[in-house]
């Protein structure tokens, strides 16, 4: 499991990650108590665009522990809908209508879906530009005779 290899997906590491934990750590103990009105923007719609890229990373670290992940690789797209299909089933279905908690609202089914397509479109900028930059250059050898 060597998430250390250069150019392997960080996980927990992952710079996206960190920055969208930071910006959710943000919102909830700082930004969220100081707002004297209510915003739809930072109280819901904020923390729905930012599921993806905060619980992936998680989920897809303990699916390589477990060998249900074959590499390191970044999320790929079909992880990235398969997980925000099954979130917004138990979401805005399972919950509303099954336990009685929570509310079914698309629109949050749409920020889940457009916090994940931001999401891929920076891992897959960052595993290109990690991948194709040289980490060392090589030295031309000149013999002279």
């Amino acid at each position: 499991m060597p998430a250390e290899k250069v150019g392997a997906f960080g996980y927990w590491r992952d710079p996206v990650f960190l920055f969208s934990l930071a910006v959710y750590a943000l919102n909830r103990e700082v930004i969220k108590p100081r707002l004297h009105t209510y915003s739809p923007f930072f109280h819901g719609h904020l923390d729905d665009c930012l599921l993806v890229p905060v619980a992936l990373p998680v989920f897809l670290l303990v699916y390589r522990r477990l060998g249900l992940r074959p590499d390191d690789a970044p999320p790929r797209w079909w992880e990235i809908a398969l997980h925000v299909a099954v979130w917004s089933l138990f979401y805005k279905w399972f919950g509303p209508f099954v336990l009685h908690h929570g509310a079914a609202d698309l629109f949050d089914v749409a920020c889940f879906a457009g916090g994940g397509v931001v999401a891929w479109l920076l891992w897959c900028m960052g595993w290109k530009w990690s991948v194709n930059v040289p980490t060392r250059t090589p030295r031309r050898v000149i013999r002279r005779r």
